[in-house]
């Protein structure tokens, strides 16, 4: 097995591709498996030729192009086998407010929620009453690694967090804030991997909580009932499902004191470091970081 793996990119979360490629690559390279590692920017048709010459491209892209579908359609359109989600499905999950009312169409819960196209439109409507209380989250609405989020708790705090959310170019989410534990649950193949609990030292699992060392703690798996985590565990499988996600994918969950759960967002292409969640998971069912990747591309290969 001949593997390319791309990094890199044009998004706000090149840093965090580049690490998650840098990992893959490691990986691989224990495996004993040859390895091409391409760090791109710009236009990734100029890389076409040399991706062309390898079994499979494992996308270690995070956020824009790389994560959209974009990228998908250029390497199916050049008969390019690749890990992760087909064009449509990485379109939809990657579309948050797209996402959330497919998952209300198939009563999964999710936080309630307003889109807006651009600052201006919102601006526009800004005397109109949002459907919700503070504090409540804005943030773009195709952004990863919550670039961009803000937890609104005053009316003060409103025009900041527009702009700092509108800077993304994207659109804007407002979304109804849920207090309360913070889930994870990878998919891998058909199956559900492990909940894993995060337990970030600010209010939230910010940017820096997540790449920081030491800023958040994780419990794997999470401390739930059997009963709860199968529910959990299902809802997650459903939103990989009914958006037609392949190989993996990661879906974040909030869960209430009463043990109510809302699903905020699936990822297509989560972070693959060693300490990344969905790695973290896979380990506690004995499956290593290796292994893992080794895993991602034959199912790519085998078309599963």
């Amino acid at each position: 097995m001949r593997v390319a793996v791309v990094m890199g990119g044009n998004s706000s979360e090149r840093l965090i591709s580049i690490k998650s490629g840098n990992a893959v690559v490691l990986a691989l390279e224990k495996e004993n498996i040859e390895v091409f590692s391409c760090i791109y920017k710009g236009n990734i048709k100029d890389y076409i030729s040399k991706l062309k010459a390898f079994d499979v491209v494992f996308l270690a892209l995070h956020g824009g192009e790389g994560e959209n579908g974009k990228i998908q359609e250029i390497l199916e359109r050049e008969n390019i086998v690749y890990t992760g989600s087909k064009p449509k499905p990485s379109a939809l999950a990657m579309d948050k407010s797209m996402a959330k009312k497919i998952m209300v169409e198939n009563n999964i819960p999710t936080p309630a929620w307003r889109f807006f196209e651009d600052e201006k439109i919102f601006r526009m409507c800004k005397d109109k009453k949002i459907e919700f209380d503070f504090p409540f989250v804005v943030k773009p609405n195709s952004e990863g690694s919550t670039l961009g989020l803000t937890i609104v708790k005053s009316s003060r705090e409103l025009d900041g967090a527009v702009d700092k959310a509108s800077s993304c170019n994207n659109g804007l989410l407002f979304e109804e804030y849920i207090p309360g534990r913070e889930l994870a649950i990878g998919v891998l193949g058909n199956k559900t991997l492990p909940c894993v609990e995060i337990i970030p030292s600010h209010d939230h699992y910010d940017f820096d909580c997540k790449y920081q060392e030491g800023m958040s703690k994780y419990i794997c798996p999470a401390e739930l009932s059997q009963g709860l985590a199968n529910k959990l565990a299902q809802s997650a499988l459903s939103v990989h499902e009914i958006l037609g996600c392949s190989h993996y994918s990661r879906i974040d969950f909030r869960l209430t004191e009463k043990n109510s759960f809302f699903c905020l967002e699936i990822n297509t292409l989560p972070g693959l470091t060693q300490t990344s969640l969905l790695p973290m998971a896979a380990t506690a069912i004995g499956i290593n970081f290796s292994q893992l990747i080794k895993k991602l591309c034959r199912m790519a290969i085998d078309g599963k």
